[in-house]
């Protein structure tokens, strides 16, 4: 219970920041009152950057995220994301930090303003 506790925790800060940045999109549930029927992974895109290329970004930034369809081939296609690359991809668990969200969502900020 403390776990799933502190990665919500997590998750909800990682959520805030991320629905504040204009030109992301979260995709699945971002109502903080249906949180707890959510595991603490989030799908998204920055509008006009390509999946790939942020992942890149990032992992120059040694922030480890990943891009494409996670074998959820037909739903991303339903999305109509699958020529776009898919989505990103970013999970927390029990062993990351607060200050380790902040500095995902402060690049996915930098990243979505430079877009």
């Amino acid at each position: 219970a403390a776990i799933r506790t502190y990665e919500l925790d997590l998750f909800r800060r990682l959520l805030n920041g991320l629905l504040a940045i204009p030109g992301i999109r979260i995709y699945g549930i971002t109502d903080p009152a249906r949180i707890t029927e959510r595991a603490p992974t989030a799908a998204l895109t920055i509008s006009g950057l390509h999946p790939r290329a942020v992942a890149e970004r990032l992992g120059r930034e040694g922030i480890a995220i990943w891009d494409g369809d996670f074998y959820a081939r037909a739903l991303i296609e339903r999305l109509g994301l699958a020529e776009g690359g898919g989505v990103l991809r970013v999970g927390l668990v029990h062993y990351n930090t607060a200050a380790e969200v902040d500095r995902f969502v402060e690049a996915v900020e930098r990243l979505a303003g430079a877009a």
